[in-house]
């Protein structure tokens, strides 16, 4: 069995695809994936399958989540080895930051097509991509006039791809959870 953690884009995000974490859990389970456990509503799902092909993996999910919430709802997978070797690198320590910056992760439906230049400022100076690899996009985000850019708009246009973002302290406790 491997262990694979599904990263949901837009549930439960501004009343839109809101759907229980049970609820969630047991379309999993209808699915045919084992020991399905989720953290905190913003559709990170933990599961284990006899699937080698993480493409194929994806194609069920959304395919069974677009027949329940009618909106299509993207999902970027990661097997726990795959998380694991993400939470090594933490390229976040190679950086020094204002103590307010926060650390993000943007996390590709697809691979990127291109290693961009980096660092790479958004156009409002809020967001700044600081390392990446084919399929993630590490981020800090800066306080301007109060607020926080949030990097996942900007991603998707920068670099014409679907994505999902989850804070680093998300990813750390999910990478505890796994094996668990």
């Amino acid at each position: 069995m491997i262990e694979y953690i599904a990263f949901l884009r837009g549930i439960n995000v501004g009343g839109k695809n809101l759907i229980k974490m049970d609820q969630l859990s047991k379309i999993f389970e209808l699915l045919g994936y084992k020991n399905v456990r989720t953290y905190i509503q913003s559709g990170n799902v933990l599961f284990e399958s006899n699937e080698t092909n993480p493409k194929s993996v994806v194609k069920e999910i959304e395919k069974e989540l677009h027949k329940i919430l009618t909106d299509d709802v993207i999902v970027a997978l990661r097997s726990a080895e795959q998380l694991k070797w993400i939470v090594k690198l933490n390229p976040f320590n190679k950086f020094k930051y204002a103590p307010t910056a926060k650390f993000y992760i943007s996390l590709l439906r697809n691979e990127l097509n291109q290693k961009p230049k980096l660092p790479l400022l958004s156009i409002k100076k809020d967001v700044e991509i600081l390392h990446t690899t084919k399929q993630d996009v590490f981020c800090i985000t800066r306080e301007i006039n109060g607020k926080f850019g949030f990097p996942n708009n900007f991603i998707e246009k920068k670099f014409n791809i679907q994505a999902t973002t989850r804070n680093w302290n998300t990813i750390l406790k999910i990478s505890e959870l796994i094996n668990r």
